[in-house]
């Protein structure tokens, strides 16, 4: 289509260990997008229950998705990490680092298994399985590593806290899970004798708690569940002590951090009858609120000063949940129903989404998309997880508070009494409460409120939400006071959340990527629908429901909404209404139609508009082609923060369109896009340091950003970073990593990964042999017509590995790939050649083994020349052969076998055949214009010496050339 890519990024379609210390050098996070005032706060949280090899634990995944809640509320950008293998964190932790710039609020939450070795604190991804100390190293993550990311950062503050001091996992580990560790060791190689001991070391070497942990030169705060080397407890109820004290203080309007932390040891003090003392250590010189009073909350969300700075990822769980299920429980939808369950297959509201589902008509049933190709690695909550997280959502849903959607209309707040003066003790501070005149009652303010008045409470723009109190006493005759409370609860809406726009000024929250929405576009119009009926009055739903529609492809629908949001003078659905006109969608293709609209909202300082109009110049559509006007709108649009003009830009400078390419300019560009969350520009800088393009190969800065991308689920990203860690680039090879992010892939559409995973299943690999399995994964990938795929799945059938043997029809698969794959090409040959299962067919063998020997395939060479040497699919020709042979060899490189293989099929040669050989290649070569007789004279011994001074060696030692002389010109 015309327009595609106009406005939006990434669309979807249906060196030992880590090195961070390099990366902390190599990578300098102080270098922003674009300049700022503003703190951005960015918060990873980490939450770790269901391990794999060890023993589970109840509440780590709880406590985090708490705490990540509590957090977004604060206006944290959280990347939230939940029961996570060692590749998801160190994604999840790349993510983080990439955020993390001059001036950031920076917060680092992990709760789960951490153990002490050597003084240094291991933090344990679910997947670790380790047979020995250094195992338990190398699939671990160091604390400390992440503490100095945030020091490096330019970050002005940072938090560390670790609730991680339960146990070593080891001490007590179960005889069930030690045979795992011990089986899946000796299937790699390692005796068994050597695994006891590694686990019985492993048992004695942190025993108790936690080492202390240096905070570097920057403001920093780090605090543990308990004191180092003590144990924390996990906790009898649905969180652990430290969490539960932390999320019921951390909100309190106004709290200093030094205050709340104190608050934090007491209540875990008297929960643990003195058990459990928490320890904090602290450089920090300035005062930190998590819930400041007053300011402008825009300027500390995350995702609200600058237009598409941002991850535009959803908020954590635990909000998209309760904010999904509130907005669709009373519609009697069965279509919002089947989304939430297809987008929350674990929501804490499963049971009555299944339940309502079943009473709208539908079958929940049939929501199930379970692939058995593909390996389980993703643990499911256990029932006792899964019932806590359930209450945990049934008790914060509907509280006593009043509740108010951000971005509506006030709230009216009813004061019971004959009227009188009203006193405001304790203003709100998510929101503004004012009288019948419009002012807005400050603290310590005086309103008269006539008998029977209200007052009003709108929420700020720019917080993420949260329950606020007004606090304040209506003052009668002779004195008397009544005193009032009112609490409200603001929340985004959850049309808000899964649809709305981070190139929207009039946005309400970050935002999400066109990638997200593009993967629920379901769940998206299902919300929207119901935000449509329940604000009919407010543009921004139906833009957004605009928004999804498109996602979906139903352009009728979305035509509507946003016509009546352009009607309304809803700036940014201009821009969009203009891609329709752009592409054609749902409306006759008007390239002038889309240009006025386009304009429209670029003068009224819509980002997205200058992408657009960049866009028309760009490929000359309805307008002559203007690259140098094209670029001009891109860097008006990069100047108001919309990263996908930075990643046009970038690549105006990449590919040299209307400017002189030049690489160091890209990945500036590219860089300040991808800091600033935006998909593509990840994944291309990714790939120009993983293959070098314009730039030193550098596979350290390759895996980062392919993490990145990665940590936001972009399937094709998943894909690269598990080749990264199968080929061993830039890391330990790991093919446990491998597998896992090739099956992450997969399930998000990745058909590469199919084929990758295939290839890996029919490897024969220890712990990943099953052949039935890569048959079935090769079969869908060469459906769909992935390279390599047909290859792969021709050797299964020839060898009649997990599939019925059909040498047929491995040839046939062999032949489809021969033209753009030479050892492919081999392989046909071969194949053809063979009688295991079908007649030989010589000249198709010859065919394709001279397109394999054309691309320089050594083995190809020699079994060539063996068909020719026989006469078999073409004529005799012995000094072809002999060429073929030597082209074997001079190929061969550190193939010993192959070498010794061509040595030998030349034996029978007389020196006059190699002579009359060589000859025949100098004449080819232009080198010789005599006689082809096997005679060395001195014209054939110059020519020779010219050949070689060629190739930069010395002129044979002898006068008659030998088997290897005729390699060395046979190779070329």
């Amino acid at each position: 289509m015309a327009g595609r890519g106009a406005i939006d990024g990434w669309r979807c379609s249906p060196a030992v260990r880590w090195g961070w210390s390099i990366l902390v050098a190599l990578f300098p996070l102080g270098v922003q997008a674009q300049d700022a005032t503003f703190a951005p706060r960015v918060a990873l949280v980490i939450g770790n229950s269901a391990y794999l090899s060890v023993e589970p634990l109840p509440n780590p995944s709880n406590d985090a998705r708490l705490i990540a809640e509590k957090l977004w509320l604060a206006g944290f950008e959280v990347i939230e990490s939940i029961d996570s293998d060692r590749a998801t964190m160190l994604a999840d932790i790349a993510t983080f680092q990439s955020r993390l710039r001059d001036g950031s609020e920076a917060l680092f939450y992990y709760a789960g298994h951490g153990v002490q070795i050597g003084g240094r604190n291991y933090l344990l991804p679910i997947s670790v399985a380790p047979a020995s100390v250094e195992d338990l190293k190398t699939q671990s993550i160091d604390a400390q590593l992440v503490v100095d990311i945030m020091s490096g950062s330019g970050a002005r503050l940072n938090l560390v806290l670790l609730d991680a001091c339960r146990n070593n996992p080891f001490a007590s580990i179960s005889a069930e899970n030690a045979d795992q560790i011990i089986s899946r060791s000796i299937a790699l190689g390692l005796p068994e004798d050597q695994v006891s001991r590694g686990l019985t070391l492993l048992a004695d070497v942190s025993s108790e708690g936690l080492a202390e942990m240096t905070a570097g030169s920057v403001e920093t705060m780090i605090s543990f569940a308990t004191a180092p080397g003590s144990v924390a407890l996990d906790g009898a109820g649905r969180h652990s002590p430290y969490t539960e004290a932390l999320a019921q203080n951390i909100d309190q309007p106004g709290l200093e951090i030094s205050d709340l932390f104190r608050a934090v040891r007491a209540h875990v003090r008297e929960a643990t009858d003195g058990t459990q003392i928490t320890w904090t250590t602290s450089t920090l010189e300035n005062r930190f609120y998590f819930s400041p009073t007053g300011g402008d909350p825009r300027q500390t969300t995350a995702g609200m000063a600058v237009a598409g700075d941002t991850l535009g990822i959803l908020p954590p769980d635990r909000v998209v949940d309760r904010a999904f299920w509130r907005a669709i429980r009373n519609s009697g939808r069965a279509e919002a129903f089947a989304a939430y369950l297809r987008s929350m297959p674990d929501g804490a509201f499963r049971e009555e989404a299944e339940a309502q589902l079943r009473a709208a008509g539908g079958d929940p049933a049939t929501l199930i998309d379970d692939d058995p190709l593909l390996p389980d690695f993703a643990p499911a909550r256990s029932a006792a997880e899964q019932g806590e997280a359930r209450q945990d959502a049934l008790d914060s849903l509907d509280g006593a508070a009043l509740g108010v959607t951000i971005g509506t209309a006030a709230q009216p707040l009813k004061i019971d009494g004959e009227g009188g003066w009203f006193w405001v003790s304790d203003p709100a501070h998510l929101g503004d409460v004012s009288g019948a005149t419009g002012t807005v009652l400050s603290d310590g303010a005086v309103q008269w409120l006539p008998p029977g008045a209200d007052l009003a409470y709108l929420p700020k723009v720019g917080t993420n939400g949260g329950v606020d109190t007004l606090k304040g006493a209506l003052l009668g005759d002779g004195g008397a006071a009544t005193l009032v409370e009112a609490q409200f609860e603001t929340v985004v809406d959850a049309c808000d959340l899964l649809a709305g726009n981070p190139y929207d000024g009039q946005r309400v929250t970050a935002g999400t990527r066109q990638f997200i929405i593009d993967r629920n576009f379901d769940a998206a119009i299902a919300v929207c629908e119901i935000a449509v009926q329940t604000f009919p009055d407010v543009p921004r739903f139906w833009a957004q429901l605009a928004r999804s529609y498109r996602a979906a492809g139903r352009y009728d629908e979305a035509l509507v909404w946003q016509q009546k949001a352009v009607d309304a003078g809803y700036v940014n659905a201009a821009v969009y209404l203009g891609q329709m006109y752009l592409d054609g969608q749902a409306v006759p293709q008007d390239f002038a139609k889309a240009k006025e609209l386009f304009e429209y909202a670029a003068s009224q300082g819509d980002t997205a508009a200058q992408t657009a109009l960049a866009w028309i110049y760009r490929a000359g559509v309805g307008v002559p082609q203007d690259y140098a006007l094209a670029l001009s709108h891109y860097r008006e649009g990069a100047a108001l923060g919309n990263d996908w003009a930075m990643t046009n830009i970038a690549e105006f400078y990449k590919e040299g369109y209307g400017v002189a390419a030049d690489p160091d300019e890209a990945v500036r560009w590219y860089t300040a896009a991808a800091k600033s969350g935006e998909l593509t520009a990840q994944t291309r800088l990714a790939r120009m340091y993983q293959v070098g393009d314009g730039v030193a190969q550098d596979y350290t800065l390759a895996r980062f950003w392919f993490e990145t991308a990665a940590s936001r689920g972009v399937p094709n990203a998943l894909t690269r970073l598990g080749l990264m860690y199968e080929e061993g680039q830039g890391t330990e090879k790991d093919l446990d990593a491998a597998v896992r992010l090739y099956t992450r892939a997969a399930r998000g559409g990745d058909m590469e990964a199919r084929f990758r995973l295939g290839k890996v299943y029919a490897s024969k690999a220890p712990l990943y042999d099953d052949p039935v399995r890569a048959a079935g994964l090769l079969t869908q990938a060469s459906e769909a017509n992935v390279f390599g795929a047909n290859r792969e799945l021709a050797k299964l059938y020839e060898q009649g590995r997990g599939i019925d043997k059909d040498l047929a029809k491995a040839r046939a698969l062999y032949a489809t790939e021969a033209d753009k794959n030479p050892w492919a090409a081999r392989d046909a040959g071969r194949a053809y050649a063979s009688d295991d299962g079908a007649e030989p067919l010589y000249d198709e063998a010859v065919r394709f083994y001279r397109i394999a020997v054309a691309g320089k395939v050594p083995p190809a060479a020699l079994e060539l020349g063996r068909l020719v040497a026989a006469g078999k699919g073409a004529d005799p020709d012995p000094d072809a052969a002999l060429i073929l042979f030597a082209r074997a060899l001079g190929l061969s490189g550190s193939d010993a076998k192959l070498a010794d293989a061509a040595r030998k099929a030349a034996e029978g040669a007389s020196a006059e055949d190699i002579t009359r050989a060589v000859q025949t290649l100098l004449t080819e070569q232009g080198h010789f214009a005599g006689t082809v007789d096997g005679k060395p004279g001195p014209a054939t011994q110059s020519a020779l010496a010219e050949a070689f001074a060629k190739l930069g060696l010395s002129a044979p030692a002898t006068d008659v050339p030998t088997f290897d002389d005729l390699a060395i010109l046979a190779a070329i």
